[in-house]
């Protein structure tokens, strides 16, 4: 349970590990849960306000896109969306729920698109579950892939999600199963902060009767200042910023930001 280096990559897949990947669908799927997915009702009014940002019939390529809870109800209003996603679950659920969208299983760092799109979405924070390098690498495909005039519009959590916390560990026993497998495991888990960085990484060891795999989630906070300094050799200009992908006014006091990028 060593603290890992900074940006270190976990040695194991997640996203589509056929007992992993069960739990996260239904995490998406349940209504109530802000967990893979933000609960159904505060989906249902991102999207509203997403139709007011972006021209009706507009295409849009909605990046780490899951079962397809913001893609499906933008293309019933009318969008042209594609939707990429790394886990073959969801992209099969969405796939089967949603004839409308075009659905790609794809790591969307590995995306190649010329000037398709009228806007991007990256929602649900994922913007910084990435390393330095692939945020770098991603704000350069966005810039690609929009039309001109076309909008990005991602959000990201604040230093606020973590004031007051430091390193600490945790374990549970599961007799019966549970999230990371489905046999009797034990689950070593901590969180460990890199302050300087704005940086944290949550790290899980998974030990059952034949098997240790370890697992590791970065999570990069953000100021207005330090957001906006990143996105600026990208090319692409403010547009607009927000408290959150609802659209509330900028306060700078939520616990998330949201950036509308130009090209």
């Amino acid at each position: 349970m060593q603290k890992p280096s900074l940006w270190q990559r976990s040695p194991e897949p997640f996203w589509d590990d056929e007992h992993i990947s069960k739990g996260l669908l239904e995490a998406h799927l349940n209504p109530d849960w802000d967990a893979a997915s933000r609960n159904h009702s505060y989906i249902a009014r991102s999207v509203k306000w997403l139709e007011s940002l972006i021209p009706a019939g507009s295409s849009i390529l909605d990046l780490g896109c899951g079962p397809g809870l913001y893609a499906r109800k933008l293309s019933d209003t009318g969008y042209d969306v594609t939707g990429i996603d790394f886990s073959r679950r969801s992209i099969a659920y969405a796939r089967e729920h949603d004839r409308k969208t075009k659905y790609i299983y794809q790591n969307y760092l590995e995306m190649e698109y010329n000037e398709a799109f009228d806007a991007i979405l990256l929602i649900y924070c994922d913007y910084g579950a990435l390393i330095p390098e692939e945020r770098k690498t991603l704000l350069s495909k966005i810039h690609r892939a929009l039309k001109p005039n076309g909008l990005f519009i991602f959000d990201v959590f604040t230093e606020r999600t973590h004031n007051g916390k430091s390193d600490h560990t945790y374990w549970s026993w599961n007799e019966n199963g549970g999230f990371w497998s489905g046999k009797p495991h034990l689950s070593l888990e901590a969180e460990y902060y890199y302050q300087e960085h704005m940086a944290k990484v949550k790290k899980a060891v998974v030990v059952t009767d034949n098997t240790i795999d370890e697992y590791l989630f970065w999570d990069t906070v953000f100021s207005r200042q330090t957001l906006l300094d990143e996105v600026a050799p990208s090319g692409l200009k403010l547009h607009s910023i927000y408290d959150d992908v609802c659209g509330s006014p900028y306060s700078g006091e939520a616990d998330t930001l949201c950036l509308v990028l130009k090209k």
